[in-house]
């Protein structure tokens, strides 16, 4: 099964989860639902599932707690696009080919539309949750703190000390001593080129992008029963998987078209905005794709079970066209 393959089955888990017609609230739902099935590659709820997959092959469990959310994470996923496409931040007008959400329902919709994934989001793993008896109801009990440590990961990872945090360091701009977040930050490629600016730029993408990675492959392994050095181990993975593909989309910002990316390109230069891209040039921006994913790449490889779709993954980041 392909990349495209699994972005179907994603589909069909979002379709099953978000709310259904007749809406009881109206055009809050209808909004909700534009905002999620809109498209997209799926990406983090695809890395969730394949995570849970490389340490557990129980299908009713993957099923009955993985699928519920990997819809989540794609809910959040959704919410920070939703509001990064706001006037006050990014303030674009389009995103996939489609109008966004604020431009199509109001800005107001935009922002409540948003808030209402972030809280469906843990709607919708708290409700799986609380069904686990029916799965297995033996060891319900060690499901439902695997849960509930998912639920922590993902919550920490999206919050104020995760992509927030990067958020606010994109679009309230600080001197790099001023930095407001910390955290555990992996080691980068050695040919990165570690200044003050461009390390500054280089913890907000571990924080608005590498999180959310991570949360989605850390939640995984921790819904499967993985052991705390396989977690940290896929935890460093989503952070160089993060990094590389921030950089490739600082290079698609400069160089694609809107027919390629769906959006208005060119939004970093109009909005003044650093990227690696912009500071190291196309090139050598490249090149760091390429070392953050072939570490990537030699984590997988030491996990156990099929790592036939993370290296399928790595071959897909590495020069992806949208």
């Amino acid at each position: 099964m392909d990349i495209s393959k699994r972005a179907e089955q994603i589909n069909m888990i979002l379709e099953d989860h978000l709310p259904k017609p007749p809406y009881s609230q109206g055009s809050i739902e209808d909004a909700m639902n534009y905002s999620v099935m809109s498209g997209g590659k799926r990406l983090r709820g695809i890395m969730l599932l394949e995570a849970f997959r490389l340490y557990n092959s129980d299908k009713d469990l993957e099923k009955n707690l993985a699928w519920p959310f990997a819809a989540s994470m794609e809910f959040i996923h959704a919410y920070s696009l939703v509001h990064d496409d706001l006037p006050s931040m990014d303030n674009d007008m389009y995103r996939r080919g489609k109008l966004t959400t604020h431009a199509k329902y109001g800005h107001a919709m935009g922002v409540l539309t948003g808030d209402a994934l972030l809280n469906y989001a843990f709607e919708t793993m708290t409700q799986a949750a609380s069904k686990l008896s029916k799965v297995r109801g033996e060891i319900a009990a060690e499901l439902a703190l695997r849960a509930c440590r998912a639920m922590s990961v993902i919550s920490q990872k999206a919050g104020f000390s995760g992509m927030i945090g990067g958020q606010v360091m994109d679009v309230c701009p600080q001197s790099p001593e001023e930095e407001p977040v910390s955290g555990k930050t992996v080691n980068t490629p050695a040919s990165a080129d570690r200044s003050d600016l461009t390390g500054h730029i280089f913890k907000i993408y571990e924080l608005k992008t590498s999180r959310l990675f991570q949360a989605a492959m850390c939640a995984g392994a921790i819904l499967a029963g993985a052991d705390d050095s396989q977690i940290d181990a896929l935890n460093d993975a989503g952070y160089f998987i993060g990094e590389a593909f921030q950089i490739r989309d600082d290079i698609l910002d400069a160089t694609a078209t809107f027919e390629q990316l769906g959006k208005d390109i060119g939004s970093d230069e109009k909005n003044n905005k650093n990227t690696i891209a912009h500071l190291l040039g196309i090139e050598k921006a490249q090149q760091l794709v390429g070392e953050y994913l072939d570490k990537a790449r030699a984590i997988f490889n030491e996990q156990p079970g099929n790592k036939e779709f993370f290296n399928e993954l790595i071959d897909f980041l590495r020069l992806r066209e949208n």
